[in-house]
């Protein structure tokens, strides 16, 4: 399996995907760098830097990014074959369809890691700094950790339905118009701030995100949407998943040719 997953990872050189990574994580580097500008606190002084804040701003802008940027990493890579006419011969290959299926998708999966890791780049850096000179402690960093693997878990969660869509279509547009409607119910979603918005299982990964708002704001009630939201995008996962494999592994040799 592994050389399996080497074999995607090398299929993506001499691509535009490493550049669409970084159309993911720069975004939200630049927004939590606006903690950096003047504030003053409410008493008349000027506020100091909120490393909490940043890992905010940095999970806000990752999770209404995402939805396009993961989309179109699942759907370049299922689609290739199709889209380049090699589709036979990568059938052909001594490897079962599961396999080869589950192999892009783990290259997916490193990819959202890649860049959820690369979103972190500012705040983590004003963070070590912050740390070493004493003004925070690791827990504050802890929590914008965990929040990031929270959302990029999350994430993940809805790529076999751009998965599905894309082995359908057998191209790339679809999941990406696919992408962009989830990425603007999902700025929507945030921007209105309501609990039920996590329910959208794209707008999940703004759990954690949003949890962490809290947390700043000093509101300890939990979402009570949390777990519905969970498990329908656990049912969004599986579902679409299972139609993904069993589509593939069914699919007609001659696709594409």
């Amino acid at each position: 399996m592994v050389n399996v997953i080497y074999t995607e990872l090398l299929k993506l050189k001499s691509t535009k995907i490493p550049w669409l990574v970084l159309l993911g994580a720069i975004p939200a580097n630049l927004v939590a760098l606006f903690a950096f500008l003047p504030k003053i606190a409410p008493d008349g002084t000027p506020a100091g830097i909120d490393i909490q804040d940043m890992f905010y701003r940095q999970g806000m802008v990752l999770v209404m990014i995402a939805p396009s940027i993961f989309a179109l990493f699942t759907a370049y890579i299922i689609s290739r074959e199709y889209q380049e006419r090699t589709i036979n011969q990568l059938f052909s290959y001594p490897v079962s369809r599961a396999r080869i299926l589950s192999a892009k998708l783990a290259v997916v999966f490193i990819l959202i890691v890649m860049t959820t890791v690369l979103s972190c780049i500012a705040v983590l850096a004003a963070s070590l700094v912050k740390l070493l000179q004493g003004s925070i402690n690791f827990d504050i960093i802890w929590l914008g950790l965990k929040m990031n693997v929270w959302v990029c878990l999350l994430s993940f969660g809805t790529v076999p339905v751009a998965a599905a869509v894309t082995l359908i279509a057998k191209n790339v547009i679809p999941a990406a118009v696919l992408g962009v409607f989830a990425t603007i119910v999902t700025v929507i979603g945030e921007i209105g701030h309501g609990q039920g918005g996590i329910l959208f299982p794209w707008l999940t990964p703004y759990w954690p995100v949003r949890h962490l708002a809290q947390d700043i704001a000093d509101l300890a009630d939990p979402n009570p949407y949390a777990v519905p939201a969970l498990i329908i995008l656990s049912a969004t996962f599986v579902l679409s998943m299972a139609f993904s494999l069993i589509y593939y592994v069914r699919s007609d040799v001659h696709s594409g040719s």
